[in-house]
């Protein structure tokens, strides 16, 4: 039994060695962290507005609703034939006079009758829309806001596919990098090898500058055969990556 532990023991001893030998052949290195950053044209605006409707009944109110919101998509359409507003949750809520003192965070639980009786139903919807038009993407704002929408705004800008922007942005990373293993060794007096490893790092996110633009609307404002042209002028959008980059010391 003490043979076979003083066995066990010198296996162990042997592997450690091994493990020791190989860690301390590795080769030293320069790490490096590298920056780029890249600006490109937005290609993409995202609009959005919230639609409402008003009845006596919710069929009332929702049908209001409905209504109102294909007469703004038909006349963003006009603009844009490609645009296409996806929707949010719609919400119904019952409409009591301003007399009912039924709160949210009430003592006690009004009946829906006398003072606190239902008068009407509201019905709101949340809608966005994308479009490839960047530069009318302001007049389609003011057309939603003919055809009767609230809060309509031009969300943000954006880029249809990051990735073109996001492999410029790494490749001036990585001559960043390069840049700085250059200074590294020259400063350390030793010859730069060739690139060891490349990783990007948690860091490496693509940054959308976003621009709120919120136009003011008139519910009362007039039909025009023409939409009111607005002009805009967008921010170019911000791809950045970060790269960690190892190079081989040269002997």
């Amino acid at each position: 039994m003490r043979k076979l532990s003083i066995a066990a023991a010198l296996l162990i001893a042997v592997q450690a060695s091994a493990s020791w030998s190989q860690a301390a052949a590795e080769p030293p290195k320069i790490l490096v962290d590298g920056y780029g950053e890249v600006k490109t044209a937005p290609d993409l605006a995202v609009i959005t507005y919230n639609v409402r409707g008003e009845g006596a009944t919710s069929d009332d109110a929702v049908r209001a609703m409905t209504t109102i919101a294909a007469r703004i998509e038909a006349s963003l359409r006009r603009v844009d034939a490609a645009a296409l507003p996806t929707t949010g949750g719609v919400r119904v809520s019952p409409v009591k006079g301003s007399a009912c003192k039924d709160g949210e965070y009430s003592d006690s639980e009004q009946l829906s009758k006398g003072a606190c009786a239902i008068i009407g139903y509201v019905a709101t919807q949340s809608v966005e829309v994308q479009t490839s038009d960047v530069k009318d993407a302001g007049t389609m704002v003011g057309l939603a806001g003919r055809g009767g929408a609230f809060t309509a705004q031009l969300g943000r800008w954006d880029l249809k596919d990051p990735r073109d922007a996001k492999r410029r942005a790494i490749s001036a990373a990585l001559v960043d990098a390069q840049g700085k293993a250059a200074a590294v060794a020259a400063g350390t007096r030793v010859a730069l090898g060739p690139i060891l490893t490349i990783a990007t790092t948690n860091r490496d996110v693509v940054r959308t500058e976003e621009l709120i633009n919120s136009l003011p609307q008139s519910f009362a404002a007039a039909e025009r055969d023409e939409p009111v042209p607005v002009k805009l002028t967008p921010e170019p959008i911000t791809t950045s990556a970060t790269v960690t980059v190892s190079y081989a010391i040269a002997r």
